[in-house]
């Protein structure tokens, strides 16, 4: 579903793990998303969480691509050096309409360099 996107095909996200309620994808490193300093921009970090995210919710609710971002907390521990990123997700709570979770950002070394905690919302539930 990411390469069917434009907005997967232009940040270059790849799929590396999918397995029940979770999901790991990596970033790889573009020039453009350098900032002063030499770093990161940390907006790669949080799309890169919330778009694993979306992934491992789609293991426990079906191929829904309308599931939407409903709230998104992101904690930025250390700088991320320029580099590709790795970003584990896992569902730690899935209802009718409301997945809940977490996904974390490392370099390639293994470094956490951010932790997120999300919340996903169906805009129409399943039937029941």
């Amino acid at each position: 579903m990411i390469d069917e996107s434009p907005f997967g095909r232009w940040w270059g996200y790849r799929v590396e793990e999918v397995g029940p309620g979770s999901a790991s994808l990596l970033l790889p490193f573009q020039p453009g998303f350098e900032r002063p300093g030499g770093v990161l921009q940390g907006g790669c970090a949080m799309t890169l969480a919330d778009v694993s995210f979306w992934i491992a919710g789609m293991t426990v609710m079906g191929e829904d691509p309308s599931a939407m971002t409903l709230q998104m907390s992101s904690s930025f521990l250390r700088p991320a050096t320029l580099g590709d990123l790795r970003s584990e997700a896992r569902i730690l709570r899935a209802g009718r309409r409301i997945l809940y979770g977490e996904a974390s950002v490392t370099d390639v070394r293994g470094n956490l360099l951010t932790h997120h905690v999300l919340t996903y919302m169906r805009p129409d539930p399943p039937p029941r």
